[in-house]
C-alpha cells in the first residue's frame, strides 16, 4: 500500500503530494501550458519546477487547505491535483479546486469531486462546498450535478483572456443535498 494514499476511489487515488510529484512528473508544466490554463487564472507567469515546489510546500503548510495529487489507478500515473481550500470551520464551507493536466478519463474530475465532497462533509463536518468556473466549462457544472452540485449564479466579466471578458459560473453543494443523494 502507498504510504502517501489519502483517499481512494474506483479509478483514482488522492495522495499526499511528494517531492517526486514535483520533480519527476509534468506537474509544473501544467501551469505553463496554454491549453491546460485556457479557462483558469494560471498560465500568466511562467513557473519553474523549483518555483512550483515552493508553491506546493507553502500550500501544504496552510491549515485551511488539503492538497492532493490525483493518480490514475490503472496506469499509476499522476494526472492532476485537487484541493479543498479556504476551509472555514466557523462558517463551515470551503472551495474545491482541481487541475487535470494529463490525459485522463472523462470521469476523473467527477470522482475527485465525489471523494473530496464526502471528505468535506463527513470528516471535516462542513456544510457547503463551492467553486466557480469559466463560462466555457458550463458542461462541467452540468455533469457535476450528478453529485448534487447546483449552479448558484454568474459573475459577469470575471475572466479576461486575449482581450476578451468571460463570465464565471458559480456553483456549490450543500451537505443536506449530498446526504439525500447518498441515500
Amino acid at each position: 500500500m502507498n504510504d502517501t494514499l489519502f483517499l481512494s476511489g474506483h479509478s483514482i487515488e488522492l495522495r499526499i503530494p511528494t517531492e517526486d510529484d514535483m520533480y519527476n512528473t509534468n506537474w509544473h508544466s501544467w501551469y505553463n501550458n496554454m491549453e491546460t490554463t485556457k479557462y483558469n487564472s494560471h498560465g500568466v507567469y511562467p513557473v519553474s519546477v523549483d518555483q512550483e515546489y515552493k508553491i506546493v510546500k507553502s500550500i501544504m503548510d496552510k491549515e485551511d487547505t488539503i492538497l492532493c495529487s490525483i493518480y490514475d489507478k490503472n496506469s499509476s500515473k499522476l494526472v492532476g491535483n485537487a484541493a479543498l481550500q479556504n476551509i472555514d470551520l466557523i462558517n463551515r464551507n470551503c472551495n474545491l479546486a482541481t487541475t487535470v493536466g494529463e490525459k485522463a478519463p472523462f470521469t476523473t474530475t467527477i470522482e475527485v469531486w465525489g471523494l473530496l465532497i464526502e471528505h468535506a462533509f463527513m470528516r471535516l463536518n462542513l456544510h457547503r462546498v463551492y467553486d466557480g468556473t469559466h463560462q466555457e466549462l458550463k458542461k462541467l457544472v452540468d455533469i457535476l450535478s450528478v453529485l448534487g452540485v447546483k449552479e448558484e449564479g454568474v459573475s459577469k466579466d470575471h475572466f479576461l483572456r486575449d482581450d476578451q471578458y468571460f463570465d464565471k459560473i458559480n456553483f456549490a453543494i450543500l451537505k443536506k443535498d449530498f446526504l439525500l443523494l447518498k441515500q
